[in-house]
C-alpha cells in the first residue's frame, strides 16, 4: 500500500476537475449525448394578471418538425406541486405574472421549436395587475413566516435618547443570471424518470419531481455533476424542470429544455425589492440604547417568500431595546427566492450604513463605535456565540489598511489624481450543518490501493470534487492521485446540498 503522511486538507492544490472544465469535457445539464433527443421552447404570458380566454396552437402544431404543443388544455394533471418552486404549472388558465409559463412546444430541432412557439396565439381576459410597489405596500401585512421580534421597549428608549437617527434604505430587484442558464434534459423509461439538471440540492429536486408526478423517489434520478453557477436559484425545482419531464412524456422521447438568457428574468425567481427603515438611538458617549429594523417588501400572489433582512440586526450589536419587523405585499411578480446572502447581504447594507450615520452624528470613529457596541452573546435568543472573532478582525483590518490615516470628512485624502476613501462594515452568516452520507469503495492491486468516494452532493463551482478528494486522501493516507470522486447523482448516498454555506 502506497501511503502519504502529507497534509492535504485545506492546502492549495489544482482542482481535480480543472482539466475537464478548461478543455470543455465537463458535462453540464444540456451536454449529455442522449439519442433521439427532441427540443422544447417555452411559451410565456404577455400579461401580468388575468385568465387565458383562448390559446390557439393549430399553426404551431402544423409547423415543420413540431412533435407536440402542451398547454393547460392537454397537460397531464400533476399530483400537487411537490414542493415545486413557484407552484404548479400548465394546470389552469390563470396568469399570475408576466412571463409565466403557459405552454411548451416540442420539435425535432431547437430552431423549429423556437419558431413554432411564436405561432401560438393567446388571448386574455385581463385584470388590473398588482405591479406598482408604492401602491401595493400600502396594504402590506405581517408575513406568516416572519412575525415581529421585540426586545425591551424600543419606542420609549428611542424617544428619550440623547442621539437618534432615522434613515430608509432601498435595494432593487435583482435577477439570477449565472454563467449557465437553467436547463433540463428529461428522459422517461416506463415509469422511471431521469433528469439531467443543474441542481444545488440533488435530493431536493428528486423529491420535488417524485411528489409532482406521484412517483417513488427511487424512480426519479437526478444527474448533475457540474453546475455553472446558481447563487441559490438552483436549490430546488422550478417549473421548467417539470415541464421538461411533462414534454418528454408527451412525445415519448428525451427532451432538452434550455432557458434563454431572456427567460431567466421571469422563470427562476428573483431577489425582491426591499425598503428598510433603520432607527437607531445612542447615548452621547456612543452606547446604543435602541434599534429598529423594519423591512417592507413584496412577494408573489401565489405564495410567500421574505428574505430576512433584519436577521443580523437582532444580534450583531448589544442593544437592550430592539424591534425587527417585516411587512409584505403580494404582487403579480414571480415569487422571490434565495439569492446569494439572502437577507444577510441586503440587511447588512442597511444596518452598517445606519451605523456609519450614527457614528458620524456622534463625531465618533466608526470602528471604535462598532467595537464599543459589539455583543458577546446572541441577544436574539440569549445564547453565547460558540466563537466570535469580530473584535480581532476589526482591529486587524484597521491596522492593515492604515485606518489611522482616515479623516472623518470626505475628500481629504489624495494620492496624485485619486481621492482615497476608507470605509468599514461587518457582517455575519449562520454556520449551518446538514446530515450527509457517503460510500467509500477501496480497491487493492498488489500494494497499490485506490479509493472511490460516492455521494449525492453537488459542485456549485466551489471545488467540491477537490475538497472531497483532499478529505479522503488525508483521512485514508492515500495520495490524491489514488482518489476518484463521484457526486451529482441522486442514485448515490444522500447528501447535503451546495446552498446556504452548508
Amino acid at each position: 500500500m502506497t501511503s502519504t503522511g502529507t497534509k492535504v486538507i485545506g492546502e492549495a492544490i489544482s482542482r481535480i476537475d480543472g482539466v475537464l472544465k478548461v478543455t470543455g469535457a465537463a458535462n453540464y445539464a444540456t451536454d449529455w449525448p442522449i439519442k433521439t433527443m427532441s427540443y422544447a421552447y417555452m411559451v410565456k404570458s404577455t400579461v401580468a394578471a388575468g385568465t387565458i380566454s383562448d390559446i390557439d396552437t393549430n399553426a404551431a402544431e402544423k409547423s415543420p418538425g413540431v412533435l407536440a404543443v402542451v398547454t393547460y388544455k392537454n397537460a397531464p394533471k400533476l399530483n400537487g406541486s411537490g414542493n415545486l418552486r413557484g407552484g404548479a404549472i400548465l394546470q389552469d388558465p390563470k396568469v399570475e405574472f408576466f412571463g409565466q409559463h403557459i405552454g411548451v412546444v416540442i420539435a425535432e430541432t431547437y430552431e423549429q421549436a423556437r419558431y413554432a412557439a411564436r405561432l401560438v396565439k393567446v388571448s386574455y381576459q385581463k385584470v388590473e395587475p398588482k405591479v406598482n410597489f408604492e401602491k401595493e405596500i400600502g396594504g402590506a401585512v405581517v408575513p406568516r413566516s416572519r412575525p415581529d421580534a421585540v426586545r425591551g421597549d424600543f419606542d420609549s428608549a428611542f424617544q428619550k435618547a440623547d442621539k437618534k437617527i432615522d434613515y430608509t434604505y432601498e435595494t432593487p430587484i435583482e435577477h439570477h443570471n449565472p454563467m449557465e442558464p437553467h436547463s433540463t434534459v428529461a428522459v422517461w423509461d416506463g415509469d422511471k424518470l431521469t433528469v439531467y439538471n443543474a441542481s444545488q440540492i440533488v435530493n431536493a429536486v428528486q423529491n420535488a419531481l417524485a411528489g409532482t408526478f406521484g412517483l417513488k423517489p427511487e424512480n426519479v434520478r437526478v444527474i448533475t455533476p457540474h453546475i455553472g453557477g446558481g447563487f441559490g436559484s438552483k436549490g430546488g425545482a422550478w417549473g421548467h424542470v417539470v415541464i421538461a419531464a411533462m414534454a418528454a412524456r408527451a412525445v415519448n422521447r428525451p427532451v432538452k429544455l434550455a432557458l434563454t438568457r431572456q427567460n431567466m428574468f421571469n422563470s427562476v425567481g428573483l431577489r425582491q425589492r426591499n425598503r428598510q427603515r433603520l432607527q437607531i438611538a445612542a447615548t452621547n458617549d456612543g452606547k446604543l440604547t435602541a434599534l429598529a429594523h423594519e423591512t417592507t417588501t413584496h412577494t408573489a400572489t401565489t405564495g410567500e417568500f421574505v428574505e430576512p433582512c433584519g436577521q443580523n440586526s437582532g444580534f450583531m450589536y448589544d442593544t437592550p431595546n430592539s424591534r425587527i419587523a417585516y411587512r409584505v405585499a403580494p404582487m403579480n411578480v414571480i415569487i422571490p427566492t434565495f439569492t446569494r446572502g439572502p437577507g444577510e447581504s441586503t440587511g447588512s447594507f442597511a444596518l452598517e450604513s445606519a451605523m456609519d450615520e450614527m457614528a458620524y452624528g456622534l463625531k465618533m470613529d466608526p470602528v471604535e463605535f462598532r467595537l464599543k457596541n459589539l455583543s458577546s452573546m446572541d441577544l436574539s435568543n440569549g445564547k453565547p456565540f460558540s466563537s466570535r472573532a469580530t473584535v480581532e478582525a476589526l482591529k486587524r483590518g484597521a491596522q492593515m489598511i492604515g485606518w489611522n490615516k482616515r479623516k472623518s470628512e470626505p475628500r481629504q485624502i489624495r494620492n496624485g489624481d485619486f481621492l482615497i476613501g476608507y470605509g468599514v462594515s461587518i457582517g455575519a452568516y449562520p454556520s449551518r450543518q446538514q446530515a450527509s452520507s457517503a460510500q467509500v469503495k477501496l480497491m487493492r492491486s498488489g500494494n497499490n490501493v485506490t479509493a472511490t468516494i460516492e455521494l449525492a452532493a453537488s459542485d456549485l463551482g466551489t471545488g467540491t470534487h477537490t475538497i472531497i478528494a483532499q478529505t479522503a486522501a488525508e483521512t485514508l493516507t492515500l495520495p490524491m492521485t489514488a482518489i476518484a470522486v463521484r457526486i451529482g447523482d441522486s442514485s448515490l448516498p444522500p447528501a447535503a446540498g451546495s446552498v446556504g454555506s452548508v
